[in-house]
Parts: structure tokens; sequence; C-alpha cells
């Protein structure tokens, strides 16, 4: 089990247009000052690994997640002013260059930030993991006002086409995973009482090198992380999960 207490923001670049399968990252990362500046409470800090490389309709997804994410992380962080004018339209948040992404929304909304910013904001958007078939991003975030909370997400995209995987696991093979396995629910002492027919968790998934993460959300402001092996979960999974997953099985027909 994981509490997250972090956030960070990641982006990319449009301008390399090879088919490469590999994604080179490059982390930007800035931390801005808010009211009261001398209190390191009052701060938001943004950290950001920027894809450089790999296939163009890969590239191109995952800067929209990070564009839409770093937008809406922005937006939050500080008291909205009279003059809309001075922050981004959601149309005009894209830019074409990843490697100047945080730099393009720190431009407006730095100044917003530094006369507003009444609390502490943590932004983490970065690369989990890469295989052969798939790349997975993870988003975390960090605030602590009257009172802190955390969040946790992921988003797997397939390398071939570069379209965010959905549909990991059905609601259904869920609750029957949890049935056939009642011990990951029964592991720490804090998920008593978590059961995924409960409608007020809100759960993400995530593929991970060589397990599948549940992250339930919501709790206590909070969130934790179950992981689980392909080796037990994989055959619950969607049919198209466990073709991206299948490459992780050795010549024993076991995963790795």
């Amino acid at each position: 089990m994981v509490i997250g207490v972090v956030l960070v923001l990641i982006g990319c670049n449009h301008n390399q247009t090879e088919a490469s399968m590999d994604l080179v990252v490059v982390e930007q990362t800035d931390t801005v000052k808010g009211a009261k500046s001398g209190n390191d409470r009052y701060r938001a800090t943004i950290s950001v690994d920027v894809p450089v490389d790999g296939p163009q309709a890969l590239v191109d997804s995952v800067m929209v997640i990070i564009n839409h994410e770093t937008y809406h992380f922005f937006e939050l962080c500080f008291e909205p002013s009279d003059d809309d004018s001075v922050t981004f339209r959601e149309d005009e948040m894209y830019t074409n260059d990843g490697e100047t992404l945080l730099a393009h929304y720190m431009e407006k909304y730095r100044p917003l930030l530094s006369d507003f910013l009444l609390t502490w904001f943590n932004l983490t958007l970065k690369l989990e993991v890469q295989t052969d078939r798939y790349v997975t991003y993870g988003l975390e975030c960090y605030h602590c006002g009257a009172s802190c909370g955390s969040e946790k997400y992921y988003y797997t995209f397939d390398k071939q086409d570069g379209h965010l995987v959905r549909g990991i696991i059905s609601h259904e093979n869920l609750v029957r995973f949890f049935k056939d396995h009642p011990d990951y629910s029964k592991q720490e002492e804090y998920l008593w009482e978590f059961s995924p027919e409960k409608a007020y968790t809100d759960l993400c998934y995530g593929l991970l090198d060589d397990h599948f993460s549940l992250v339930i959300l919501g709790w206590y402001n909070h969130y934790f992380i179950i992981d689980v092996p392909y080796s037990q979960i994989s055959s619950y999974l969607s049919s198209e999960v466990q073709k991206l997953v299948e490459q992780k099985k050795d010549n024993h027909g076991t995963f790795n």
C-alpha cells in the first residue's frame, strides 16, 4: 500500500517525426512562491518529464494528456481574478514545443501564482514505465491548505498507434478478482472497509513493468495503491491489456 503526497507534470515534443519506439524524457521543474513568500508553505512545485522522441502518434497522444492536466493544475492553484483574460482559454493551452511546455504556462500563470497562492501544491507527471508494447505515465498531485489531500492517476498508451488504453478491467471482473483473492483487500489495516462494489470509492488502473496497480482514490482525502503481479490478475484484464502484457511471460508460461 502506498500513500501519495507529491505531484509532478510532464511534457512532450512534437518536432520529432522519426518512428523510434523509444521515448527519451527531459525533466522540467519549477517552483513558485506565493503570498507571504517567506513561508515555504505557500508554494507550487511542478516537475515535468518531457518526451522528445518516439512514434509521432504516441507523442501526440501523450501531449494531449500533459497539456490537459497541466492546464487544470494551474487553474486550480490560485484564486480566480477579475481579469479572466490573464489566464489561458482552454483552446489556447496547447504548445507545440514540449521542451518549453512548462515555460509556456509559467509565462501567464507565474504572476497569478505569486499574488494569490495561499496553499502548498505539488504536481508530478512522469513516465513510470516503458515496455516494448506500452508506456505508462503517472500523475500525482498533492495540496495542503486548511486540509491536505493527494491524488494519483495512471495513463497507459499503446506504443503501436499511441492510443490511450481504456477498459483495462471491467467492474465485474474486478469484483470477481477480489472474491477469488480476498487477501488483497485485507492486507492492510486501512483497507478493512474497501470493496470495489462500494460506489463511494473512485478507482484508477495502471499497467506497470511487472504488475498491475489499482489506485483507490478519495480515501480520507488521500489514495492507496494495491499492486498485483500479472501472474494473478492477467486473466481478469481486458483482452487488449492481456496482449499488451503478454511479452512479460517467460519461456515457461509464467510472468516475470
